[in-house]
């Protein structure tokens, strides 16, 4: 038996309200054996560490992550050869787990390969839930062919923007499409529920899919034991994607009241990801985001602060996601300081870590520091409960990652 028994640390589980100090907890096996206000007896064998009053908590997930996304020009990021995009993805895995993310949650156009490739041991990185390629309308946010275009060029050359998304326009199609990505393993469906930022035709503010196309998604993924994440900015994209059942809103920018009791009635999360309109708003231009989408990106920005009152008085169940593209994916730590506006810090820590969890279906298996969960720890120098802040320094202040009850790294 492989175990390690942590000692005098000061245990954040997940779900409380405050560390508990002078705590004991012993891993093996990959899974934590038992958490003790009194000293444990080490196995025989085990590795003993004092962490002499430092934080231990579960490791942190971010539920809306795009490995592959190289460039913010997205006519450029669709037609980059497979093998970059696979070394830049790698690159992404690895750093997020450098930076204590040891679950993170594909939203939409990974492939199968990128898992199978971590779980084989050929790269570092998190335990990654992929969605395979998003569901999009013709026109909608994910079809990137510009106003005017019959086709894009990088529909012709190896696949092209096929290896991100279905363009799908009709319950039938929809259904296909769902299933092809379930008999892949996909974890979760992506469907685009409104107009987006970064694609070059839709506008923001509009919907996209007909009811019954979404409860196409929604029926197929249900029947599979996945569920359905939208794509949704406005808020009556969000409160019809709600009603008609999907599980998971992304982003939510500019929920308003109304929507948000539509997600509250039916036991919906929403994951907001200020992370990525902050980092665009101050260098996206630089970084090739085209001029449509820098004001796409105006329309929305503004009423960011006021959805998350709203969905704090609301009480939703909030996510923990970032949606960074390119070389701003190295802010993921910014979206902690980012919540504290409007969140408690240990609100922002139980999004991610217990609540984003649940959201992925994983609640007996992740998120806790709690008996016969898995070993996802990770150590603090600080109080996160404190200043939340501390979490975003891009893992300098984590001298301890382990995943699957194994040390990523030990610099105690």
């Amino acid at each position: 038996m492989d175990a390690i028994l942590f000692t005098n640390a000061a245990v954040f589980d997940g779900v409380g309200d405050a560390l508990a100090p002078g705590r004991s907890v012993l891993v093996a096996d990959g899974l934590i054996q038992e958490v003790s206000d009194k000293t444990l007896k080490a196995p025989d064998g085990a590795e003993v560490v004092d962490l002499g009053g430092r934080t231990l908590m579960p490791g942190l997930i971010d539920a809306h992550v795009h490995i592959w996304a190289t460039d913010l020009d997205i006519v450029k990021l669709i037609t980059r050869r497979t093998e970059y995009l696979a070394a830049f993805a790698y690159r992404s895995l690895a750093a997020m787990l450098d930076r204590g993310f040891t679950t993170v949650r594909d939203a939409g156009g990974t492939d199968v390969g990128y898992v199978q490739a971590l779980q084989d041991g050929l790269a570092k990185g998190p335990r990654l839930l992929h969605a395979g390629r998003v569901l999009t309308q013709t026109g909608g946010h994910g079809d990137f062919r510009r106003p005017g275009e019959f086709s894009c060029a990088c529909e012709l050359r190896e696949g092209g923007a096929t290896r991100f998304a279905h363009v799908v326009d009709s319950p039938d199609e929809v259904r296909k499409a769902v299933r092809e990505e379930l008999r892949h393993g996909a974890h979760q469906i992506k469907i685009m529920g409104s107009g987006g930022v970064a694609s070059p035709s839709d506008p923001v503010d509009r919907l996209q899919f007909s009811d019954g196309e979404i409860l196409a998604a929604v029926e197929e993924a249900e029947r599979h034991g996945a569920y359905v994440m939208a794509h949704c900015h406005p808020a009556e994209a969000v409160r019809r994607c709600a009603e008609l059942g999907v599980r998971s809103i992304e982003h939510a920018t500019l929920i308003d009241q109304t929507a948000a009791d539509a997600v509250a009635a039916k036991g919906a999360f929403v994951v907001p990801t200020l992370a990525t309109i902050w980092a665009l708003l101050e260098d996206g231009a630089k970084l090739g985001l085209p001029p449509v989408s820098q004001e796409k990106l105006r329309q929305v920005s503004g009423g960011v602060l006021q959805g998350l009152q709203v969905m704090r008085r609301s009480n939703l169940k909030v996510g923990f996601g970032t949606d960074l593209l390119g070389s701003q994916q190295d802010r993921q730590g910014t979206e902690f300081a980012l919540r504290a506006q409007v969140f408690e810090p240990v609100e922002i820590l139980r999004q991610a870590t217990s609540i984003n969890a649940e959201l992925l279906q994983m609640p007996d298996r992740i998120g806790r520091v709690a008996p016969g969960f898995v070993a996802d720890l990770i150590v603090v120098d600080g109080d996160p409960l404190a200043d939340v802040s501390i979490l975003g320094q891009g893992g300098a202040n984590l001298p301890v990652i382990l995943q699957g009850g194994r040390f990523h790294k030990r610099t105690l």
